[in-house]
């Protein structure tokens, strides 16, 4: 003899011969002495049911006796199925489910159609935090442009804000693409001038995505794409100029290769805000000379600034002492000036002929 108890919370099946007989509520059974043949699983009854693969297998073997004491949610292969259990959300059934759900609970269903609606319904978007099998999660913002691919082919440009989308019979894509000012950085680049001098630079790029398909469709990787061809602008702009030009015109490309650039830039839909080259680097022989040329042009210019101040000492004295002559009072105030400064820098005068020796002999700067 074989005694079961079933407790309150729980439901148990019952098996004779590996073949469900009976699905046994809260209580106490005994079963006859043959045991040998019966099985019974035990259930808790809880809000979540019994899982799926266990659910699909007893209600394609006993559909009868499962309904009787289940609540049967089976869906189409094209189907999912949101989920309340007692006014709660509790889960979204993926197609072609079948799940038992425990009378106990209120259950209640919306069914939706994933192949006829690729979009989940906005309704539906706040029970879906969080990762869901088959759902994919598009946000959105306000500096983005996000374009929609279904099996390849674009869809559409999405709205700011949060998507989601069932892929159990579509492949989705998502492409995001910031449509701020981008910075592109090119450093180091070794190229050589027309006067066979090896150099390198760095140059900064700002551009900004104009059409955002084009962006997506026209290059495989439309980033390389930019940095490839703004390589090949700036060793065209330094191949064709020698070390002095690069360095006279060194802030930016030559406009007839820049327009080049921005027509390549336009078939992928970018515009270019700004190309700075930011240094040019001279090979250490190289820098030396130039550092050289440079010394000698600024020690040139201060011989001829001296020149031209000594020049201008010259004049000035020139036109002092012509002044001096004609007027015999600045003559006698120039001599008392130099008559303080003398006074000023010696520790010992003799002085001969007393004070009319010092204010008329000692210095007299006047023609005699």
């Amino acid at each position: 003899m074989l005694i079961v108890t079933v407790k309150e919370s729980e439901k148990a099946l019952l098996y004779k011969n590996e073949k469900l007989v009976k699905v046994l509520e809260s209580g106490r059974y005994v079963l006859p002495n043959f045991t040998a043949a019966y099985r019974y699983e035990v259930f808790s009854v809880e809000h979540f049911g019994i899982d799926i693969k266990k659910s699909e297998l007893l209600y394609k073997k006993y559909p009868a006796l499962i309904e009787k004491h289940f609540e049967v949610v089976a869906l189409g292969e094209e189907e999912r199925a949101y989920v309340w259990i007692d006014g709660k959300f509790t889960e979204l059934l993926k197609a072609g489910a079948t799940k038992l759900y425990f009378k106990e609970y209120d259950v209640r269903v919306e069914r939706v159609n994933v192949k006829e609606e690729m979009q989940v319904d906005p309704k539906y978007v706040k029970l879906l935090e969080g990762s869901w099998e088959h759902i994919l999660r598009v946000n959105v913002s306000v500096h983005e442009w996000t374009y929609l691919y279904v099996d390849n082919l674009l869809d559409k440009r999405l709205d700011v804000g949060v998507h989601l989308f069932y892929t159990d019979y579509f492949d989705v894509k998502s492409y995001t693409l910031d449509k701020r000012v981008n910075e592109m950085e090119i450093t180091g680049q070794e190229l050589l001038s027309a006067d066979k001098v090896t150099l390198r630079c760095n140059v900064t790029m700002h551009y900004k995505i104009s059409d955002g398909v084009r962006y997506l469709e026209t290059a495989l990787t439309p980033h390389d794409y930019l940095y490839k061809h703004m390589q090949f602008a700036i060793r065209e702009h330094m191949g064709t100029k020698t070390v002095d030009e690069i360095l006279e015109y060194k802030n930016s490309l030559s406009k007839e290769i820049l327009d080049s650039f921005l027509e390549r830039c336009e078939k992928i839909g970018v515009t270019i805000e700004s190309v700075h080259i930011k240094d040019i680097i001279l090979p250490g022989e190289m820098r030396e000379i130039f550092n050289h040329v440079i010394e000698a042009s600024k020690r040139a210019e201060a011989n001829l600034i001296k020149r031209r101040e000594e020049t201008a000492a010259t004049r000035s004295l020139l036109n002092t002492a012509k002044l001096m002559k004609d007027n015999p009072t600045l003559a006698r105030l120039k001599e008392l000036e130099a008559l303080e400064k003398i006074t000023q820098s010696v520790e010992t005068l003799n002085v001969y002929g007393g004070l009319e020796g010092v204010m008329h002999n000692l210095v007299d700067l006047r023609e005699k």
